[in-house]
């Protein structure tokens, strides 16, 4: 059994960053107006869709979308004096042609080969909508790094973190969010700089709902 919540101190409850994933505040990454994307968990997959009202673009899961990141990875025995392995790394952009190849540099013979890459999408570790790629409407740079967050849930839930002088954990895993979290957002010296950040980014959301 997990202890109930004591005043002045938060409880880590195990949960992960999706729960705050059915409703993202994104930018167009062509236009670059706010909008949302809209998504359900149906074990075990998500359904997600976002729609531009400023300049009509569509994206549906359903059809593959992708608007982010794109890095492309390979390796290859070296083409000259055999040595295992030349690695190729190329990062690119949904929408851009998909390279096929890149060059890798022997670390033995210092030569290049060329090698051939396959691409996977860039979701975690970036201010990016973990469904499509776009970039996240709530994102404020600070002296110690980049914060954002999905939506309103999701800040109040950073901001409770933040403003709790004692944090307990009871029985989660590292896979939890606040487990998760860049050790900046953990430092008590950081906590008067995080409140004010995340209460901006608050009232810009709240902004941002009613117009």
């Amino acid at each position: 059994m997990r202890p109930a919540p004591v005043a002045g101190r938060h409880l880590d409850d195990g949960h992960r960053l999706t729960r705050y994933a059915d409703r993202v505040a994104v930018r167009c990454h062509r236009c670059d107006a706010p909008g949302w994307v809209l998504a359900d968990w149906r074990p075990y997959q998500w359904t997600a869709r976002f729609r531009c009202g400023n300049c009509s673009l569509v994206l549906n899961s359903a059809a593959d979308d992708w608007a982010g990141r794109v890095h492309y990875s390979g390796r290859r025995p070296c083409g000259y004096c055999g040595h295992q392995w030349v690695c190729a790394c190329v990062v690119g952009k949904a929408g851009q042609p998909a390279p096929t190849a890149g060059a890798g540099l022997c670390p033995q013979c210092g030569r290049s080969s060329e090698v051939s890459v396959s691409g996977q999408r860039v979701r975690d570790g970036e201010a990016n909508d973990p469904h499509f790629g776009l970039p996240l409407l709530l994102v404020e740079s600070t002296r110690a790094g980049l914060l954002w967050a999905y939506n309103e849930a999701h800040l109040q839930a950073l901001h409770d973190y933040v403003v709790s002088p004692l944090r307990e954990r009871a029985g989660v895993s590292n896979g939890s969010m606040f487990s998760r979290l860049p050790g900046w957002m953990k430092l008590g010296r950081n906590r008067t700089m995080m409140r004010k950040t995340i209460e901006r980014l608050m009232l810009k959301a709240r902004h941002d709902q009613q117009s």
